[in-house]
């Protein structure tokens, strides 16, 4: 879950949806600040987006799957905009009437600039957001490794020296 997308979002004053495949995620995001949580396991993202006061203004798509980008699509309210962050290796489809009669936009933007990461590390400090760590020594790092081959870790590990 994007955690710190949650946490900038409402710190600009959002209000703020997440969509997850379960939901395992949803009380930590609501923690965080986001009134909905959508588990795509259970409920069409699109339609929960729409029953939430007519839809979402902006959805940011960071997961890995351009699936998921085109299934919240139609949880778009007018003149609402899906930024593309994440993406799979298939090929986003639109479709053309509602974007066209909506007025809905789609964007793509890769992180990272040395002017983003300045930006951003500036909200962060002024809005006291800071990410969630789990401490691991360099003697963890291999098993940490591993974990993240198998796909099995979750969270940030940070190596500290003591």
């Amino acid at each position: 879950m994007g955690a710190l997308a949650i946490r900038y979002a409402a710190a600009m004053g959002a209000r703020v949806a997440v969509i997850g495949r379960s939901a395992h995620g949803a009380e930590q995001a609501k923690n965080m600040g986001a009134e909905l949580y959508v588990a795509t396991s259970e409920t069409d993202p699109a339609a929960a987006l729409k029953a939430w006061d007519g839809g979402a203004d902006l959805i940011l798509n960071a997961a890995p799957s351009t699936d998921a980008a085109a299934a919240a699509l139609g949880g778009l309210a007018p003149d609402g905009t899906l930024l593309l962050c994440g993406y799979g290796p298939e090929p986003l489809v639109l479709p053309t009437q509602p974007m066209v009669l909506n007025r809905l936009h789609v964007a793509a933007n890769p992180s990272g600039s040395p002017h983003d990461l300045r930006d951003t590390l500036a909200f962060s400090a002024a809005h006291d957001i800071l990410p969630d760590i789990t401490p691991i020594t360099l003697d963890d790092a291999p098993a940490t490794l591993d974990a993240m081959a198998a796909g099995t870790a979750h969270g940030r590990r940070v190596i500290t020296f003591s």
